[in-house]
């Protein structure tokens, strides 16, 4: 090997430099809390202050995690989801993978239901979120198995057992001393003080409406007036129907009366308000509070409405039925006819009544299909909420995506989480103590305030743009079944069924025959032929 072959070999040897190690740099833990109080007591809502100060304050110490926000709802209970509108916002961010942990003070200010809270919880888990229940000293990041969640769920649900329990006995006593308070004041009514007074402007809509209908008018025309001239009806409901003009017309408490205990919830968890028929006792108390109209004017309209009943029943009587033009084949699509064989009234299809071959389906005694409707109606009557509050909720939902490219939804949504940042700002500057404790306050008040305004503004828009029929309809038969005033134990079907809940009938066989309600949902009954 020659020098000049060495030279070139050791210039090609390479040179080496060591890297100190550095540990990466780890992503903060994004954190977020949910508050929430169960009333809307001056106490409680001291309560939702502190526990947002308090949550805002220990999430921002911490130099390894973020604050995504502090979710918090106001006076509503825990037992159902559905009406807290916070939470349903963060288990959305938690779906959308804005959220690692949360952090929330005890397991029934998440859920009080069971089956709720462990479905939220296996969904949160399957997000690879962790909960911290502080009362329990619960941290799911920590847990090995469901047992826990369960034990938790289990005892967060006896608790509300236990409060609703001791709520039915204590307002029982408070009814039997003559000093109850009913939770939500009639339409007419404000609670001022624990005590019903008046509230102008719904009065004058009252006292419109016994007018009215005094004067000879109808509840559609009633109901359809008011919503043309945009009246409001208050606790979130703002249109009028037929079965709401009835039961104002029909409530005892415009008179200065009340009837307490007219509903009462179910012994077993979920609680449901159902329509007190005599499982429990009932109390009448007279001049309990200012009446709106006279007790002249409110039997003036029970006698009218006794009249125009008896002129119906006597209309009827002259028709051939209350099904005339709402029964139909469901084979052939007929409209089936009344037809009178030795006293016995039958319906049957047009076809097969001209010739056996045109059509399978057999005439069907009206006896058997009044049996059938009656069925149909006890037992929608008996718990309405249980099929039509979640297909109205469904709807609701349906239409709300339908709007998200609703560029006025959209700009207050924008407002909103403005706003929201702006808070969570404002609460760092005052842990801080950059910002007096006045001025933070005054501040914090003007925000929040802001907050529930843009919220309501959000609710309406989504109700008045595009609010389809079949929510409406939907809506409409919830209030019927529930505020029509109507005895429960229905024992006649009359023009009032069809106005309000069945649109029409369809016979399929000598067995079987559907209902179509109003809001589109059919159902179908089997008659008594099948089972007897």
């Amino acid at each position: 090997m020659t020098m000049v072959q060495a030279q070139s070999i050791m210039k090609a040897a390479p040179r080496i430099t060591v890297i100190d190690p550095r540990p990466p740099e780890q992503a903060k833990l994004r954190v977020a809390a949910y508050a929430r109080v169960s009333s809307d007591s001056e106490d409680q809502l001291n309560s939702y202050i502190a526990q947002v100060d308090f949550y805002t304050k220990y999430i921002s110490s911490k130099e390894d995690w973020e604050m995504v926000d502090i979710y918090a709802d106001e006076g509503l209970t825990g037992t159902e989801a559905q009406k807290r509108d916070d939470f349903n916002r963060m288990i959305n961010d938690c779906r959308a993978g804005k959220i690692d942990r949360l952090l929330v003070k005890s397991v029934s200010r998440f859920a009080r239901n069971t089956g709720e809270y462990i479905q939220f919880m296996r969904e949160l888990l399957r997000l690879g979120i962790s909960i911290y229940f502080e009362k329990e000293n619960l941290d799911t990041a920590k847990m090995t198995s469901e047992q826990a969640a369960d034990l938790y769920g289990a005892f967060a649900q006896m608790e509300s057992t236990n409060h609703s329990s001791n709520m039915r006995v204590s307002n029982r006593i408070r009814m039997e001393k003559g000093i109850f308070t009913p939770p939500t004041p009639p339409y007419g009514y404000r609670l001022v003080e624990r005590e019903l007074e008046i509230d102008r402007d719904e009065a004058d809509v009252v006292r419109y409406i016994f007018r009215a209908y005094l004067d000879g008018q109808g509840k559609e025309d009633i109901a359809k007036e008011l919503n043309e001239l945009g009246v409001v009806r208050g606790h979130g409901r703002e249109r009028w129907y037929p079965s709401t003009i009835h039961y104002i017309l029909t409530n005892i408490s415009y008179t200065g009366n009340m009837i307490w205990q007219k509903t009462c919830a179910t012994d077993t968890f979920p609680f449901r308000q159902i329509r007190n028929t005599g499982q429990k006792p009932q109390y009448f108390v007279e001049d309990s509070h200012p009446a709106i109209v006279s007790q002249e004017d409110f039997q003036r309209v029970r006698e009218l409405m006794a009249r125009r009943r008896e002129q119906f029943l006597s209309h009827a009587q002259r028709r051939p039925s209350v099904y005339s033009r709402r029964v139909f084949c469901g084979v052939c699509g007929s409209m089936c006819r009344r037809k009178d064989i030795r006293g016995k009234v039958y319906w049957v299809c047009h076809r097969h009544d001209q010739e056996k071959s045109r059509c399978p389906v057999p005439q069907v005694p009206e006896a058997e299909i009044t049996s059938a409707v009656l069925r149909l109606y006890h037992k929608l009557a008996q718990d309405p909420a249980r099929i039509f509050r979640p297909m109205a909720e469904r709807l609701r939902e349906l239409r709300e995506l339908e709007l998200r490219s609703n560029r006025k939804i959209t700009d207050i949504d924008k407002e909103i989480a403005r706003l929201s940042e702006q808070n969570l700002v404002l609460v760092r500057l005052k842990s801080k103590g950059y910002v007096d404790p006045a001025l933070y306050l005054s501040q914090q008040d003007e925000i929040t305030h802001k907050l529930k305004e843009l919220k309501k503004l959000r609710r309406r828009a989504l109700e008045a743009s595009g609010e389809d029929q079949q929510l409406q309809n939907t809506e409409a038969i919830l209030e019927y079944l529930e505020d029509s005033g109507r005895p429960f134990q229905r024992e006649t079907v009359d023009e009032e069924l069809f106005e309000f809940l069945i649109q029409r009938l369809t016979v399929y066989s000598a067995e079987t025959v559907k209902f179509r309600l109003y809001n589109g949902l059919e159902l179908a009954e089997t008659m008594e032929r099948a089972v007897r």
